[in-house]
């Protein structure tokens, strides 16, 4: 079919992933699109720049509108969909512009609007002006019809991952004795990385030498916590490896028998349905969104929050118990298989924002 014909405006950080994935698809089925990014645009990525006049993030939002809405005048878009509820949203709300679709993924709706009343009224107002809402786990939905939403404007679907790597080639793992844990959240605040560091250290302290830990990412606190591991004298067992390409990644992950993830808040983690894809055991935090997909002691486990003794308790267990991998496996990919494909929930956000097209 030829979607040519149909004019889809995008506001979005370019640099980000999720927003690379979601465009793309739209652009490769077909649709004519314009994108439009506060941040700068990364090499590669097809988008345009608003000018940043001041470095207060909702400053620049409030400076920008003007320019998307002469944007939204030369490309004449039959529907803007903003990418991130409380800077994108917003600006997409402040534009006027109708169809309005707008997207949550997790801290912009759990977490921004707790941190004062005028975040929340900001995230509640952009929420109640958006004609369909998208969120990608059940407890951001449950959060939106509190700040405003009504139920029937928002489609609970989650990113998914690509069915190729339910074939995905492994790494024999019984070749190695040793047994690999692995994080590639990013090394922010938000997602506790210095846990998954601190649990690594005790075991290896503890002489658990069959144990081998990797963290995989950027961010701010990667510096600190490279330090804090050399100085436990651990570089051999706990190890580093920077921001790694798409490919580079699943090699990577497919080479570790355990994935973990200590953050604190989350949507659906695209990470955690790609390491369940992939085959490796889950280890996450019992927030409600991990809760979705892994029932603890079933297809994987769950810890508290910034626990690092109750995660280095849960490893030890796990590695322990290797007959009880293979059945948690097989369950974890019928669970993407039936509910987490990129191309089956893209083709269900696509019909909802046709229907609004029409």
């Amino acid at each position: 079919m030829d979607h040519s014909s149909v004019r889809l405006l995008f506001l979005a950080n370019a640099s980000a992933v999720h927003a690379q994935r979601w465009i793309g698809y739209f652009r490769a089925r077909g649709y004519t699109t314009r994108w439009l990014s506060l941040e700068e645009v990364p090499p590669g990525v097809e988008a345009i720049t608003l000018p940043q006049r001041v470095p207060n993030k909702a400053a620049a939002i409030l400076l920008a509108v003007p320019r998307i809405r002469a944007e939204i005048r030369r490309f004449k878009p039959q529907l803007v969909n903003a990418l991130f509820v409380p800077n994108y949203g917003w600006a997409g709300a402040l534009a006027g512009f109708h169809p309005l679709v707008v997207s949550a993924w997790g801290s912009d709706v759990l977490i921004s609007p707790r941190k004062s009343a005028l975040h929340r009224g900001r995230v509640s107002w952009t929420i109640r002006k958006a004609d369909l809402l998208f969120a990608d786990a059940a407890v951001i939905t449950n959060c939106m019809v509190e700040l405003g939403a009504t139920r029937e404007k928002v489609i609970t679907v989650p990113l998914g991952v690509d069915p190729a790597l339910l074939n995905y080639a492994k790494s024999p793992r019984e070749q190695s004795s040793a047994v690999v844990v692995v994080t590639n959240r990013r090394f922010e605040t938000l997602y506790h990385n210095e846990t998954f560091v601190e649990a690594a250290v005790q075991l290896a302290r503890e002489g658990s030498h069959h144990l081998r830990f990797e963290l995989i990412g950027d961010g701010p606190m990667r510096e600190a916590l490279i330090q804090r591991v050399h100085q436990a004298g651990m570089a051999e067992i706990i190890q580093f490896h920077p921001f790694l390409p798409a490919d580079e990644l699943y090699r990577t992950l497919s080479r570790a028998a355990m994935y973990v993830s200590c953050t604190e808040s989350d949507g659906t983690s695209v990470s955690l349905l790609e390491a369940m894809a992939l085959g490796l055991y889950p280890i996450v935090t019992g927030i409600p969104a991990n809760r979705e997909w892994i029932t603890d002691g079933i297809n994987g486990r769950l810890f508290p929050v910034g626990d690092a003794q109750a995660l280095a308790m849960v490893v030890r267990e796990v590695a322990a118990a290797r007959e009880a991998w293979p059945d948690a496996l097989r369950r974890n990919r019928e669970i993407i298989r039936a509910r987490a494909l990129w191309p089956e929930n893209m083709a269900v956000v696509e019909r909802a924002m046709m229907k609004l097209v029409k």
